[in-house]
């Protein structure tokens, strides 16, 4: 198999997953239920150490027949990950509906229609669709827990400001908690258009998550750690304060990463984003580690160049490596400043950096990477695109040639050891994460009705499967399928969840 590890790989994730658990359950006491296969796709990232590594049965000869096997119709895009669990489907649409459907068949289980908030756009039926805009109602991608003692399975994700959980078997709600822009006051949904982009993360009795407000006055964004049986706030750990720890409610502050565990150590990681206000926030623009327990603060990495201004958001997902002891080895993290961070899990402090392009506005690492425990491969975005006066655009630093609208390469492929370039390519913009599976790295193109599949260690393209429109979803790896969202900001529709397979015949459902 080219470039392919998967015995190696599969045994070293089973391992390690098997002995995160352990110290998880240790770690923060609580009911358990039963594990989730490993051949599912129970999360976004395939689980809280978020390597974006799963598992596969495609092959590089299988992946040049893949087809669409089903389409599932929705009424605006989707740009969450699919997340996937034995016969099932859970993923969420900017239609204001969180759907479970077959895997195999992609006919509807259950949907559930979430709350109006206005305030986030688009949303269906709107007049004057903004192209630009950070995503609809559901960004968030679902976790997967499951039940324990009376508590059923449940899918636990973030519309718009509302955190949900869900039975997974039937679409019931079990729990809703608004985690709104400014909490000292009613929720305001034509007014408030802060959002839970975070996909939550479960350790114990505890869901993990952040809130961004995308620089909104008078509002502040925050991680929080609320409660698995009512989802009412356990912790907060306020990321708008000033240097003596006040809350600044300036706008700033927003957290839009997901958690990513390092079980051994107690702690979860988040990247923060730039504050776009002239007081510069605390903690903006940082990877910061909490305590799960309490949500005090462990440590704080603050790239080097703070004197640059330009938009340098850490909303990227972390990456954690976890060896067959339980002991983190590895962690590390993309940036809109075109740099990958790899960083001391303990501390916080960098091991080695890697930049591939300027970044900007809609450049660098908007979406998350894949790690392997080798290697590192993801793609950067579009470039400094987005702002423009009288009709021209505006760079963040004209002097440099770099800073440019759109910028190239766009795929990255890294050594883990020591951030060497493996290999890169132009032309594969994306906004959604990168997944690793049987020797194979699958990205959604921003700009092209494609899926892009390479060989990792080559960087050669295997195959770029057809789809109805363009994905900026990740893409959940299970069995012999791929399972996505599509349709943008752009382009509604046609909208909904693909399931690709060889040749477009029904997918291979996981055994338990």
């Amino acid at each position: 198999m080219r470039g392919g590890r998967p015995p190696h790989l599969r045994a070293r994730r089973v391992a390690a997953t098997t002995v995160a658990l352990v110290v998880l359950a240790v770690l923060c006491s609580g009911p358990t239920g039963a594990s989730v296969p490993a051949a599912d796709w129970p999360s976004f990232g395939d689980g809280p150490q978020h390597t974006f590594t799963g598992l596969t049965e495609l092959t590089p000869s299988s992946v040049a027949t893949l087809r669409p096997a089903w389409r599932f119709p929705t009424g605006d895009a989707v740009t969450a990950t699919p997340t996937v669990v034995g016969d099932t489907v859970y993923v969420g649409s900017w239609d204001r509906f969180f759907y479970a459907v077959s895997l195999r068949t992609g006919r509807l289980r259950w949907r559930y229609r979430l709350q109006d908030q206005p305030s986030v756009t688009p949303y269906p039926g709107e007049k004057t669709r903004n192209v630009g805009t950070d995503g609809g109602l559901v960004t968030s991608s679902a976790w997967y827990e499951p039940g324990g003692g009376r508590r059923p399975a449940l899918v636990i994700f973030g519309g718009g400001y509302t955190l949900y959980a869900l039975a997974a078997r039937t679409g019931h709600l079990y729990w809703s908690h608004d985690y709104t822009g400014l909490p000292a006051l009613p929720a305001d949904p034509t007014g408030d258009g802060a959002r839970i982009f975070s996909s939550p993360v479960v350790v114990g009795t505890k869901v993990l998550f952040g809130v961004d407000v995308d620089g909104q006055p008078g509002e502040r964004g925050y991680i929080v750690a609320a409660d698995l049986g009512t989802g009412d706030p356990v912790w907060e750990f306020q990321t708008d304060v000033n240097r003596s720890g006040r809350i600044l409610n300036d706008g700033c502050g927003s957290v839009w990463s997901s958690g990513t565990v390092l079980p051994d150590l107690g702690l979860a990681v988040f990247g923060t984003a730039d504050c776009p206000t002239n007081s510069k926030a605390r903690y903006s623009e940082v990877v910061l580690a909490l305590d799960i327990r309490t949500g005090r603060l462990a440590w704080v990495f603050r790239p080097d160049d703070e004197t640059n201004q330009c938009d340098q958001d850490i909303g990227a997902t972390a990456n954690a490596g976890v060896d067959p002891s339980g002991t983190t080895t590895f962690l590390g993290e993309g940036s809109k400043d075109g740099d990958y961070y790899a960083l001391d899990p303990a501390t916080g402090r960098l091991r080695w950096e890697h930049n591939v392009v300027f970044g900007g506005a809609a450049g660098g690492f908007i979406a998350s990477t894949a790690y392997d425990g080798q290697v590192v491969v993801g793609a950067t975005a579009v470039g400094d695109y987005g702002h423009f006066k009288a009709g021209k655009a505006v760079l963040c630093d004209p002097s440099d040639p770099r800073d440019t609208q759109f910028q190239q390469p766009s795929d990255h492929a890294f050594s883990a050891v020591d951030g060497s370039v493996l290999w890169d390519a132009a032309g594969a913009d994306s906004f959604g994460a990168t997944t690793i599976a049987g020797g194979m790295a699958f990205n959604c193109q921003a700009f092209a009705e494609v899926v892009e599949v390479r060989d990792v260690t080559s960087g050669a393209i295997l195959a770029k499967p057809p789809l109805p429109n363009e994905c900026w979803s990740g893409i959940a790896t299970v069995g012999d399928a791929l399972v996505l969202g599509v349709g943008t900001s752009a382009r509604a529709l046609p909208a909904g969840i693909v399931a690709l397979t060889p040749g477009g015949r029904a997918p291979i459902v996981s055994r338990r």
